[in-house]
């Protein structure tokens, strides 16, 4: 039988070696800051150009559409990047278990739909933590997974039991 304390030791170890995967990357992309170059105003005594008469402003066009997640291909991401800390059913592994999750992301966040909370927690898993669960699922699926693989993900995760 194995003894209370390796057991702890164990899922110390777990934990640790998420929370040091999760920390581990320096990576992060330096963006210059950018300079801005003043015009000089036009004299007093220079003339303005005018310009034509203003046209009809184009109609606006629709957002594009959020990528629709196909369950099938998201089960086999599902696997390869979540599954060793969440559970398709009820039972806890390191993160919650993921059972009917559809329905419950829909009364997490008012005004929010299912699709929407369940893509935020995968891009930026600090934006809602379960009560109970610590703050320690990796931010860096919003990086290593395309838009595509994240909806799909989500597509699967909707259509749990």
């Amino acid at each position: 039988m194995i003894s209370t304390r390796l057991m702890s030791l164990t899922a110390l170890f777990v934990v640790g070696a998420i929370f040091i995967a999760a920390c581990g990357s320096d990576d992060a992309e330096v963006v210059p800051t950018p300079v801005f170059e003043p015009t000089a105003a036009p004299e007093a005594d220079t003339p303005v150009a005018t310009s034509a008469p203003a046209e009809a402003a184009p109609e606006p066009t629709a957002a594009p559409a959020a990528a629709t997640g196909d369950a099938g291909n998201g089960e086999i991401v599902f696997q390869g990047s979540c599954s060793g800390c969440h559970s398709t059913g009820a039972n806890r592994v390191v993160g919650p278990g993921l059972s009917g999750i559809g329905t419950t992301a829909e009364t997490r966040v008012a005004g929010s739909s299912a699709d929407e909370y369940l893509t935020t927690s995968i891009v930026s898993p600090s934006s809602f933590v379960v009560e109970g669960f610590s703050p320690i699922m990796p931010g860096t699926f919003g990086d290593s997974l395309s838009e595509q693989e994240i909806a799909d993900v989500v597509a699967y995760m909707v259509s749990l039991p």
